[in-house]
């Protein structure tokens, strides 16, 4: 898989992040990932709707993984782009990025790395804060004494076509996300989230989605925030179930 960025939320220093300064090509998403991502999307055709598909690569110890840094998402060659769609506010891999970390800081029990700490080690390391690739994202992950650092791929992000109550076309948001531990470089867990906004017309199964969005047609960066949440939500309980893990300090 490839990368992934703490953008938490806070304004500039996620911005940063987020933001790749080097001019490096980045790598495909690996293959088992890659068919996570495929299985995902093909399940969109069942009555009842499937956003995020999890697995564990290996067995996970309760409390074993407490500190977490999120890193620069990449972007698939693939990633659709605005068209005929509202134009992006930002590059994609930054709004998932920030999504996910922000989704992530409201989960209770394990500890974000702060954004600036994020930062400052890929100065120390690189010079820049780009997306690493997964020997540069263990390295980050041992300099800010990390258990395990989260990178991800965007793979799909197509904007909405029309008002948020008459769209012509709804938002698609489709990325995938990996944990890797550290200081092994393991990687132990894997996820992707799939959603194409539907009417309740067209799919009475997805009420629940339908209000959640606010009954109206969202934009790309609201259904990647509805995305983060739940991937956020299986990461947590993949790795701490019902109870809760020994908390631990910040720093």
């Amino acid at each position: 898989m490839q990368q992934v960025s703490e953008a938490g939320g806070r304004g500039g220093a996620g911005r940063a992040l987020a933001t790749s300064k080097g001019r490096r090509s980045c790598t495909a998403v690996a293959g088992s990932l890659a068919a996570l991502l495929l299985g995902l999307v093909a399940c969109a055709c069942n009555p009842a709707p499937v956003s995020v598909a999890a697995r564990r690569l290996v067995p996970i110890a309760g409390g074993e993984v407490r500190r977490i840094a999120v890193l620069p998402f990449t972007t698939s060659e693939r990633l659709s782009r605005p068209g005929a769609g509202e134009a992006f506010v930002e590059p994609p891999a930054e709004t998932v990025t920030r999504a996910v970390a922000t989704a992530m800081r409201r989960q209770r029990d394990w500890q974000i790395v702060d954004d600036m700490v994020v930062v400052e080690a890929f100065r120390k390391l690189y010079g820049e804060v780009r997306a690493p690739t997964p020997p540069e994202a263990q390295a980050v992950g041992k300099l800010v004494a990390a258990d395990a650092v989260l990178r991800g791929q965007v793979e799909e992000f197509e904007e909405r076509i029309g008002a948020g109550f008459a769209a012509q076309r709804p938002a698609r948001v489709v990325f995938a996300v990996e944990l890797m531990a550290i200081p092994s470089g393991v990687a132990v867990w894997q996820a992707a989230y799939a959603e194409t906004q539907r009417a309740l017309s067209e799919n009475l199964w997805n009420l629940f989605g339908f209000l959640r969005a606010g009954a109206r047609w969202v934009r790309a960066s609201e259904l990647a925030a509805l995305g983060a949440d739940q991937v956020a939500s299986s990461l947590h309980q993949d790795l701490y179930g019902s109870g809760r893990a020994p908390t631990r300090s910040a720093q």
